[in-house]
Formats: structure tokens, C-alpha cells, sequence
């Protein structure tokens, strides 16, 4: 009898597993995300990367760029940011308490981590920066580094006004390399970056030493 009753209840428990409740596809998880532990973790790595110069050849620019790509990976990873996506990607990122303190701390160690890769980028020799393998490092960071910055704005609102202010006291002249990270900033201060003057190898001012 009661292997009977097991029997009819077969199809039942079939129909359970053959048919799983569809889920959205547009249904995002909620998470916390720790920013100010992962921005302070990626300006770590980047700073991991070394530097260089212009008598840097080809080798010594390629490993160094691909570190800097693989810590703005972990970083986007620890964001939920899909960084192999184009700039206008959407970023699935949970919502966070908006705290100002904390704010004001993430933009000056974004403003550092972007000085950190303007160095970098800036110190490479125009023969070199445009090998066509170096050429895809560099516009993979420049990229990747927007939908970083996109992603932390999108937890912490107002941190790239705060990022681009930084950046315009230092007088920071970004690279021509860094053209998106550029366009996504100077059109929050009104077009003061793309005005500053100066060279690209005196805009550390006190950010290094002062953060």
C-alpha cells in the first residue's frame, strides 16, 4: 500500500524538478559591499605594479600594465562590476548606506589610484605606447578604470564630484591615454581638467604623501 502510494506520487515529484520556477533575469542580488576596504586594497595593488619610464621598453611597460589590469579585475570583481563590458555597462551593485565620512575617504584614495596610473601611463615613450599590444593594455585600463569609478559612484553618490575637486587642487593634467577617465570627470567640474596646465610628471603634489 504503501509503496503504491509512493508510486503516484512519482510524477508529482518529477513535475517538481523538471519544472523549476523561472527566475528573472533582470533580478539582482542586494549585497554590502565594503568600498572603502576595496578601493584601499586596489590602490595596494596598483601601487604593486612598479613604475616606469621612458626608457621602458616594450617587456617592462606589457607587465606592468597587465598588473595594473589584473588588480582593477579584482577590484571590479569585488564590486559586481563586469569590466570586460563596454564603459556604458550596467553595474549590478547592491544598495549601501550612503555615509559622507566615508565618502570624502574612498574619493581621496580613487583620486590616488588614479594619480598612481597617470604616472604610469604618462611615463611610457610615444614608440612604445604604440605597440599594438600595449595600445590594448592601455585602453583596457582606461576603460576598466571608468566602470570602476562608475561602479563606486553608483554605491556612493556624489564621490566622483568629490574625485574630479581633488583632482583640479592638485592641478592634475591627465594623459591623453586616460581619455575616458577625462571625459567622465571634467564634465563635473566644469571642464577645469581639460584646462589645467602643467606637466603630467608634477601632479603628485601632496596626494601621495598626504592621504
Amino acid at each position: 500500500m504503501r509503496f503504491a502510494t509512493l508510486l503516484c506520487a512519482l510524477p508529482l515529484i518529477g513535475s517538481v524538478f523538471a519544472a523549476p520556477t523561472p527566475i528573472k533575469e533582470t533580478a539582482i542580488a542586494t549585497r554590502d559591499v565594503d568600498v572603502f576596504a576595496i578601493v584601499t586594497q586596489l590602490e595596494a595593488d596598483v601601487k604593486a605594479a612598479g613604475s616606469l619610464n621612458s626608457l621602458s621598453v616594450e617587456a617592462e611597460v606589457t607587465a606592468c600594465l597587465e598588473v595594473v589590469v589584473v588588480a582593477f579585475n579584482k577590484c571590479g570583481e569585488a564590486l559586481g562590476i563586469e569590466l570586460g563590458l563596454d564603459v556604458d555597462a550596467y553595474i549590478a551593485i547592491g544598495e549601501l548606506a550612503k555615509r559622507g565620512e566615508v565618502t570624502e575617504e574612498v574619493a581621496k584614495i580613487l583620486a590616488g589610484v588614479i594619480v598612481e596610473v597617470n604616472i604610469l601611463v604618462g611615463a611610457i615613450a610615444s614608440d612604445v605606447a604604440s605597440i599594438p599590444v600595449v595600445a590594448a593594455l592601455l585602453s583596457q585600463i582606461d576603460s576598466a578604470l571608468c566602470l570602476i569609478l562608475k561602479g563606486v559612484e553608483a554605491i556612493l553618490a556624489g564621490v566622483l564630484t568629490l574625485v574630479a575637486g581633488i583632482l583640479v587642487d592638485l592641478k592634475c593634467v591627465l594623459s591623453p591615454l586616460l581619455g575616458g577617465v577625462l571625459g567622465l570627470l571634467d564634465v563635473l567640474v566644469g571642464g577645469l581638467l581639460s584646462g589645467l596646465l602643467g606637466s603630467v610628471g608634477g601632479i603628485v603634489g601632496g596626494l601621495l604623501g598626504g592621504i
